[in-house]
């Protein structure tokens, strides 16, 4: 069990290393190291609640907060399967794709998601030639390009027909991204009623989502994430879509 525990820790400390440190590795990192505690030290806890337990105050103490995690490990465990339902939910002749766009460099290259990204856009389109494509994505302040320009580069780059791309550049967010990429795809008369996301696996549930939201039914192209990352982006997503479920997009 300790071994285990120790793993989930280190998969939550590796993207640290790499200074990807946000509330999905942090809050990660705390659960996995309480767990890692309680287990090692099981024996004087378990002492500890045989005590508490004899006493009316102590029993309170034990089932409040053992009933609220078990609540909140059922709705991760809950929200966890209707993400990877998400996932997995390939399209059936959509009226376009959507690329989500990442971090892009100070030299204007594509950070590894973003190349991911990408390089699953690049099988999709090639193997739906028919279909036109929204490269999505503003400038941030440290970037070189507009995350937008650097998919719709790499994607030409790749051998894909330039004219079949279009670029959303003003984004700042996964709202803006699909809002500002279907008035894009209006202005050139395509009325997408269905459309393909290429975004990571994580992150489209909560895009499918909005794009309900906004009268769009979306599926998913999901590019590869390496597993070291997933931990952290995993659990950091349970917090977006907690925010979108309370305050909306």
């Amino acid at each position: 069990m300790l071994a285990l525990i120790a793993i989930a820790i280190a998969l939550f400390v590796t993207p640290m290393t790499g200074r990807l440190i946000d509330l999905g590795n942090v809050f990660g990192l705390a659960v996995t190291s309480l767990f890692y505690a309680a287990a090692a030290f099981w024996e004087p806890i378990l002492r500890l609640l045989k005590k508490l337990w004899r006493k009316k105050w102590g029993k309170a103490l034990i089932i409040v907060p053992s009933a609220v995690l078990g609540l909140l490990m059922l709705y991760a465990l809950v929200l966890s399967a209707f993400m990877t339902g998400a996932a997995v939910n390939r399209p059936h002749e959509p009226d376009a794709v959507v690329v989500l766009g990442c971090k892009v460099g100070k030299t204007g290259n594509p950070s590894m998601m973003l190349e991911y990204r990408i390089e699953k856009a690049y099988e999709y389109l090639s193997e739906n030639p028919e279909l036109i494509c929204v490269a999505s994505g503003g400038q941030g302040p440290n970037e070189a390009l507009s995350e937008g320009q650097v998919i719709r580069d790499k994607l030409v780059e790749k051998g894909i027909d330039p004219s079949r791309i279009l670029i959303e550049d003003r984004s700042t967010s996964t709202s803006e991204n699909l809002e500002y990429s279907l008035l894009l795809l209006e202005n050139e008369g395509i009325q997408a009623e269905n459309i393909a996301i290429v975004t990571d696996g994580f992150h489209q549930l909560r895009a499918a989502l909005m794009a309900k939201d906004m009268g769009v039914e979306a599926y998913a192209v999901s590019a590869d994430t390496r597993f070291w990352l997933v931990p952290t982006y995993w659990v950091r997503e349970w917090f977006a879509l907690s925010h979108l479920f309370v305050f909306g997009r």
